[in-house]
């Protein structure tokens, strides 16, 4: 009894710290390029820089989204309904980089936005939360951006928020894309 005794009290916490370890930036970009790919349905809510600057008005699109692996990263692919007869397309390389704690996205052939990621230490099978920081221009005037990328088995939440460029005001909601896969997770079978 004693011998079992000791040899649980030697496995089992070998066990639980080999189920809690960080995966390798390998895995984690692995997983989430598994997670992420195929096909998502949802919208884009963006706020409408029409309006006076005063304005909390948003505008929502119908959006779709298709993620597939390309040797380069992910091509995430949008088509938006943008009205009785406009549809607009999109078409952005995403390339995460746990290893340096980085996100790049390019999109049209444009040259890439690079951001800081935190969250990757948290990432589980391809799951949880990111916070991108990076700079750029928000209504043609240099600004901070921050991204919250939620990733769920069958959700996928990007809300973007903005600031100008140096300024220590809080961020303001810029836009949002909330997608839901388009199939149905599959069901246990019934025994």
């Amino acid at each position: 009894m004693r011998s079992l005794l000791l040899l649980c009290t030697l496995v089992f916490p070998s066990a639980l710290s080999a189920q809690t370890a960080p995966a390798s930036a390998a895995q984690t970009q692995s997983d989430l390029t598994q997670a992420l790919a195929g096909d998502w349905a949802g919208y884009l809510e963006y706020r409408d820089y029409s309006e006076p600057p005063t304005s909390t008005k948003r505008v929502q699109l119908p959006t779709w989204l298709s993620i597939a692996p390309t040797s380069a990263g992910q091509s995430w692919h949008y088509i938006y309904d943008d009205g009785p007869t406009k549809t607009v397309e999109e078409t952005d390389l995403v390339t995460f980089h746990p290893a340096d704690s980085t996100y790049s996205e390019s999109d049209n052939g444009k040259p890439a936005q690079t951001y800081q990621v935190t969250g990757y230490q948290a990432i589980r099978s391809g799951r949880g939360q990111l916070i991108l920081s990076g700079t750029g221009t928000d209504n043609d005037k240099p600004s901070e951006t921050r991204v919250t990328l939620t990733i769920r088995r069958n959700l996928i939440d990007m809300l973007e928020e903005v600031r100008p460029a140096g300024s220590t005001a809080p961020f303001v909601f810029r836009h949002r894309y909330i997608f839901t896969r388009t199939h149905p997770p599959a069901l246990p079978a019934a025994h």
